[in-house]
């Protein structure tokens, strides 16, 4: 019977090989076991909070935490606003990058975040499939000090046809652009080329405008 020797030197090939498999494996486990104590501890209610996920560049975890201390002071009515960061792109090791769009794809699978911040691309790309709400409503005069119709006209999308009704749709505005918004610039977080959007699955999206527009706005 054949018998396969495991030794110091066969290991050692072995993990300079396929090391990058166990650790995709353990960033894996801890997002499922982060998922499933999210899902069984006790709820805040879904009016009563606000969960933001900045998605590219990587953030330092204190400094955004800092961020949401200075948002919840500005919404007193708000028991929580959790701020969280995806790291993806140009610059991410590509290791983490692929555990982090599989924890991307959890979170918007599970229906998670009422609030996103994208690249352009992917702004553009989630929005053709509806993820986003229309935010005509939400651009005021105070959002117009920063950016202008036109530099907004950018920003709409036109959503892909519904397969069933194929009604043909018009380009909305689903996003604001960040550029000049420097809340997060502390944490490493870059907005230049980023743009902000709520979930339309989110529970919350009324107090998740207010909160897009504070971000926009006092967010300089």
């Amino acid at each position: 019977m054949y018998r396969v020797t495991v030794n110091k030197e066969r290991l050692q090939n072995h993990l300079s090989y396929d090391w990058w498999k166990y650790v995709v494996a353990i960033l894996v486990t801890v997002m499922l076991w982060s998922l499933i104590t999210a899902m069984t501890r006790p709820q805040t209610p879904p009016e009563k909070k606000v969960d933001i996920f900045l998605i590219g560049d990587y953030a330092l975890d204190e400094h955004i935490q800092l961020v949401s201390q200075r948002m919840l002071d500005e919404f007193p009515e708000l028991l929580e606003i959790n701020i969280m960061n995806i790291p993806l792109g140009e610059g991410i090791d590509p290791q983490l990058e692929m555990a982090s769009r599989q924890k991307l794809m959890v979170m918007l699978a599970s229906q998670s975040g009422d609030i996103f911040v994208f690249n352009k691309e992917d702004y553009e790309q989630f929005a053709k499939q509806g993820a986003f709400i229309p935010l005509e409503k939400v651009v005021d005069e105070e959002i117009l000090q920063y950016v202008s119709w036109e530099e907004l006209e950018d920003y709409k999308v036109k959503m892909e046809a519904d397969p069933v009704s194929n009604e043909d749709t018009q380009p909305r505005l689903y996003g604001i652009p960040l550029k000049g918004v420097n809340l997060f610039k502390d944490s490493g977080y870059n907005t230049e080329e980023k743009v902000i959007s709520v979930m339309s699955y989110s529970k919350n999206t009324e107090k998740a405008a207010d909160v897009l527009k504070w971000i926009a706005t006092e967010g300089r």
